[in-house]
């Protein structure tokens, strides 16, 4: 006779919470932090060892020619929107914005796209009752709760 089988109970798993940050876009003004970059030399440095591609060979490049070219955060990010950007870039960017519809799409891909699209105005920002009408109107919500 075989002695009594120990009975497999089944294992009660946890369920997986993960815990997400909120995207803010700020990625860079946050490794600055972290990186304790206080004066405007280190934060352009800081900001020079990021940069890939195109824009890192174009900037060691005006700086190498023309030593201390961007003395200051402010005239970096300047010159590199000169650079990179479109004439016209805040031009279209407001259009978008001002002219974008919800349609048939879902809410939260409209949701998106407007917070994509204010993210993009950073020249002359809209003045938040702007913002408010255009998505109110354009999500249809203005037309059902009157």
């Amino acid at each position: 006779m075989q002695p009594p089988m120990a009975e497999v109970k089944p294992s009660h798993q946890k369920p997986l919470r993960l815990k997400l940050t909120p995207y803010e876009g700020k990625e860079g003004e946050h490794a600055v932090d972290a990186a304790l970059i206080s004066t405007e030399q280190l934060h352009v440095a800081f900001a020079f060892s990021n940069l890939s591609g195109c824009a890192k060979s174009w900037v060691y490049t005006r700086e190498a020619t023309t030593p201390g070219r961007f003395a200051s955060w402010a005239q970096l990010c300047e010159q590199l929107r000169s650079a990179f950007l479109p004439a016209n870039y805040e031009y279209r960017q407001r259009l978008r914005f001002l002219s974008c519809r919800r349609g048939k799409r879902e809410l939260h891909e409209y949701i998106q796209e407007m917070v994509e699209l204010t993210a993009s105005l950073v020249g002359n920002l809209l003045h938040e009752h702007i913002k408010v009408t255009v998505f109110m109107d354009a999500s249809g919500w203005a037309l059902q709760k009157s």
